[in-house]
């Protein structure tokens, strides 16, 4: 039983024998009937795709490479993912006892917290269908079995590998500009269809197998802004899924969501102030696998908001992450860091201190003249003033991706000729 939705979620992509960009024709499919069996050498069958090993592995599911049997055994991807942690739920049920449910209950509080989470995921990726956004076929919604499976292109290239051991660059100035072209035009698009990803960093993006392109993945904190999708598509114009429940319900953007050191001064501006009240030492945080080198942050504690400095949170919170992001690849280290491990440091480093580039940059050792080159007709010159707009602390003046692409910023210069988004 097959009915058409649209696509979700990270991970890895093979590429089409004739060269094209990867597009299947045809919407995301939303299967209802899992049927799981073994072939002759023992391997795992999931619907018409044959499992293959594992590639990634979370709290919350697993990653492998599959082919597709029913399709001259096409590389792709499948995600399976637990509809329910135990755990988690029975510590969302403690903090929501005593609270009725209503009619304004929000949707997130009536669906199990991690069902509510794929389900949300799923709902902002079948809105997708760009070739700098991870693609997913299928989604195997079998009500009878504790897991949801989604099934997406496989990227062979892997995430973006940034520095090595002694936390130096690995990638030259050039390949540098071309993912940040890449993720350019990738967040175009998703801002364009009203979603905000949340969690850039290099190792949500993922290479294609020749290396030669970026595609933005993990779409597991984001949001879908039906007021940023209206303002992009003109007041006039009706909306896809407009009524869709989950997309409509806004509680999860109050929340803090992404990685640390590539959260917006914006997002954490609650965060700063007096530590003395601020800090508790009985929960765990986000940490940053990926920055294997960076101190462990926020593995002991967690900070507690003040509410009274919050602020307007946008998709210009992209736009920092895209430039943190790239200040990672040029120079191999995180632009602010907390010596002590201290997340509330961090958070307050982030929204206060300025950062400092190193005197060269990119495996290719590119001088970069310091944190105002003299010298406008350098390379340095360009990337540090691109830096500079992308890493502005104000949100109002952030430099946005229209900006970034017609700027005279040679760094990006090309990139409205590149690749055109899918609407």
């Amino acid at each position: 039983m097959s009915s058409d939705i649209d696509s979700a979620s990270s991970v890895h992509a093979a590429e089409d024998p004739s060269g094209l960009p990867f597009d299947p024709p045809g919407s995301v499919r939303m299967t209802a009937e899992l049927r799981y069996r073994y072939n002759d050498d023992r391997r795992p069958i999931v619907n018409q795709y044959l499992r293959g090993h594992r590639v990634g592995k979370g709290q919350h599911g697993e990653v492998w490479v599959c082919w597709d049997l029913s399709e001259n055994r096409r590389e792709l991807a499948i995600k399976a993912v637990k509809r329910n942690n135990p755990r988690a739920e029975k510590m969302n049920m403690l903090r929501r006892r005593n609270i009725p449910a209503s009619s304004h209950t929000p949707l997130t509080e009536k669906l199990g917290s991690l069902e509510h989470k794929i389900r949300k995921e799923i709902a902002i990726m079948k809105k997708c269908r760009h070739g700098h956004v991870v693609r997913l076929l299928e989604v195997i919604d079998d009500k009878l079995n504790d897991r949801i499976y989604m099934v997406m292109e496989y990227l062979s290239g892997g995430e973006i590998k940034w520095r090595n051991e002694q936390n130096e660059p690995v990638l030259q100035v050039d390949q540098c500009r071309r993912i940040c072209r890449d993720v350019i035009l990738g967040l175009e698009y998703l801002h364009y269809q009203g979603i905000i990803h949340r969690d850039i960093k290099p190792a949500n993006l993922l290479w294609t197998a020749d290396r030669q392109m970026v595609k933005i993945s993990d779409f597991g904190v984001s949001h879908f802004s039906y007021a940023q999708r209206l303002a992009a598509a003109g007041r006039g114009n009706a909306l896809d899924d407009a009524n869709d429940p989950i997309l409509l319900d806004d509680s999860d953007l109050s929340k803090r969501a992404g990685t640390p050191p590539f959260l917006a001064p914006e997002v954490i501006a609650e965060y700063n102030g007096d530590p003395s009240p601020s800090i508790s030492t009985s929960a765990t945080s986000t940490t940053l696998p990926s920055l294997r080198s960076a101190p462990h942050i926020g593995s002991s504690s967690t900070v507690r908001p003040n509410t009274s400095q919050r602020l307007q949170i946008t998709k210009a919170i992209d736009v920092w992450a895209l430039g943190v992001t790239l200040y990672c690849l040029l120079f191999g280290k995180i632009p602010f860091r907390a010596p002590d491990s201290s997340e509330y440091m961090l958070y307050n480093i982030i929204c206060k201190n300025d950062w400092e580039p190193e005197d060269t940059m990119g495996y290719d050792h590119l001088p970069t003249g310091g944190r105002k080159p003299k010298d406008k007709k350098s390379e340095g010159f360009v990337v540090m003033n691109l830096l500079d707009k992308l890493l502005e602390k104000d949100s109002n003046k952030r430099m946005t991706l229209d900006q970034a692409k017609v700027r005279q910023f040679s760094f990006c210069a090309y990139l409205p000729q590149y690749l055109p988004f899918y609407v």
